[in-house]
């Protein structure tokens, strides 16, 4: 299982060792994080959850990417991933959502409220990352414009006959 998670704020890798191991029923010890730009030698490519990191631009900071072994009997919803981090790490926590556009994402606040969020990335190398829109308002995005997302209304609307 894998899973893909955005923090607004910077998330120290000990916090999310913390947070996954919680949630996924392992010991600390059995959860390796990592930079990506970091030694990859020296990480324990047997642990039972792999934990990649890098930095992001925009108002998003960092991207966690998670590789849970098959052999992890608890591997919950990514939402609910993400919320144990956000309430963990005290951050708003993103993740992808089901729906096709590739901007629909799920946004975990620490106190629980989850909300969709539009995350656009710009053509930048590397892109600057921007959530421009949420449908229920975000302390940690004041930017972010609260509004209807139509485009995912209208991927789960019915065809006609």
């Amino acid at each position: 299982m894998t899973y893909n998670l955005l923090t607004v704020d910077p998330v120290l890798p000990g916090v999310i060792a913390r947070a996954l191991a919680g949630c996924l029923g392992v010991a600390v010890r059995d959860v390796d994080v990592a930079h990506a730009g970091g030694d990859q030698e020296s990480r324990d490519w047997e642990a039972a959850v792999l934990c990649t990191y890098h930095g992001l631009r925009g108002n998003l900071t960092l991207s966690w990417d998670v590789y849970v072994q098959e052999f992890v009997a608890e591997q919950p919803a990514e939402r609910e991933v993400a919320a144990a981090l956000a309430k963990a790490a005290g951050t708003t926590v993103l993740c992808p959502a089901d729906e096709a556009p590739p901007s629909a994402y799920w946004a975990v606040t620490p106190d629980g409220l989850l909300t969709r969020a539009r995350l656009e990335p710009s053509d930048d190398e590397p892109p600057v990352c921007t959530v421009t829109a949420v449908e229920a308002p975000v302390p940690q995005l004041p930017g972010a414009a609260v509004t209807r997302f139509a485009e995912i209304v209208r991927e789960r609307w019915p065809d006609a006959p």
